[in-house]
């Protein structure tokens, strides 16, 4: 057995001095130079080391109030520091609850940090949100959200009046104040065939409603009544007190409120009444200014000027007033064709009126004739189907629309 032994040892032993040429004659400068030797004492040195550093960090302790194990690099560079010196060893526990203070030294340890942005807002408007939370630099930070902004208009106690822009209509108008087509129309006695016009100027309440004037004997509980609201609602909106207490003109606005409309009553048609308002013209007549009358009673326009009808319809039952546009000379009264009973009342200037469809004419060709005077009797005459006013504009010769002449 130990023969085997040394001649394994030997054979070995061969190999070794056949690969480092040990038969050659090496001096001790030469083993010291030679590269093979250097490196492998470095590595032989590196390994003494590390044993060394290893089994020392792990066999000391610290003093008795510190229990955690100091690394091997603690003792290499512990000679470096006094002895009333302290050396500070930065650890870090994942188990650990992070410190506000740590939280802070880790944030700023980050190179570029996320600045939280603002989004500008334009005045007026105002900033509803919660919060959202970014990462900062490796912790979270919590930031404002600015959310979708809202502008929030102030609740009106009054009426303002609305001039009105081309190309409004009352829906429009409506919308933009957020009230009802029919409290605009009710505020300002117009009806669903009114047309309103570039500069005209619109009483508009500040809720949908109507407004009510106090009479001699009005009370809470009457004008409530009438209108079917709630007393509360008329106080509350109005700011009353005294319930007991209304003025009379005091001006009130009563939410929710509709106006009563009456069914009109109809009277057969007779020569008196006819001659009576040829005698009494209406007030309308008084009208002073530019623009021409209306020509009759009511304002239900049937049928607007357009590419094939060049006029206005204006219906009302069969004897109705019709009234001069204008003053001028009746240049023709009689029948005409497709027209019925007309009348064509020359101004003078190219200008010219024309009123079809009469039942009656109480004037004749030549006559003079005042703005505003009784000159027929509304009817159903020639191409009509039913009582209505065909009203007819003609400036040197073209049909323009009536409504661009008339108030």
């Amino acid at each position: 057995m130990f023969g085997k032994m040394v001649t394994a040892i030997y054979g070995q032993y061969i190999k070794l001095k056949s690969r480092l040429n040990l038969n050659k004659k090496w001096h001790f400068t030469n083993i010291l130079t030679n590269n093979k030797t250097v490196h492998a004492t470095i590595i032989i040195i590196t390994i003494i080391i590390l044993l060394i550093n290893l089994t020392i960090g792990t066999k000391k302790t610290l003093a008795a109030d510190d229990t955690t194990p100091k690394p091997a690099l603690f003792y290499l560079i512990q000679s470096e520091f006094a002895e009333d010196e302290e050396l500070i060893i930065e650890t870090f526990d994942e188990s650990a609850v992070i410190s506000p203070e740590e939280e802070t030294y880790l944030r700023n340890l980050a190179s570029v940090r996320v600045q939280p942005q603002v989004e500008m807002k334009s005045v007026g408007e105002v900033e509803v949100g919660q919060t959202d939370t970014i990462v900062q630099g490796g912790s979270a930070v919590v930031k404002p959200n600015i959310a979708k902004t809202t502008k929030i208009k102030r609740p009106r106690t009054t009426i303002i009046y609305h001039l009105v822009q081309p190309g409004e209509t009352v829906s429009t108008i409506a919308q933009e104040y957020d009230i009802s087509v029919s409290t605009i129309l009710w505020e300002n006695n117009l009806n669903a065939y009114s047309v309103i016009r570039p500069g005209n100027k619109l009483a508009i309440l500040p809720v949908s409603g109507i407004s009510y004037k106090v009479s001699k004997g009005d009370t809470l509980q009457t004008i409530a009544k009438k209108y079917d609201v709630e007393e509360n609602e008329i106080t509350e909106f109005n700011k009353i007190t005294d319930s007991s207490y209304l003025k009379i003109g005091q001006n009130l606005i009563i939410p929710g409120g509709s106006k009563k409309y009456s069914l009109p009553t109809y009277s057969s048609y007779s020569g008196l009444a006819a001659l009576k308002n040829l005698v009494v013209p209406p007030s309308s007549s008084a009208t002073k200014g530019n623009k021409m009358n209306w020509p009759t009673e009511g304002h239900r326009i049937t049928q607007y000027y357009n590419w094939s009808h060049h006029a206005v319809d204006i219906a009302n039952k069969i004897g109705t007033a019709i009234y001069a546009a204008d003053a001028g000379t009746v240049e023709y009264a009689g029948w005409g064709s497709g027209y019925g009973n007309q009348i064509v009342i020359d101004h003078g200037g190219g200008k010219k009126t024309r009123y079809a469809h009469a039942s009656k004419l109480f004037v004749s060709k030549g006559d003079t004739i005042a703005k505003g005077q009784t000159i027929a009797a509304m009817g159903s005459t020639g191409w009509s189907t039913g009582p209505h006013l065909h009203f007819e504009v003609i400036i040197n010769g073209g049909k323009l629309n009536p409504l661009d002449f008339i108030k």
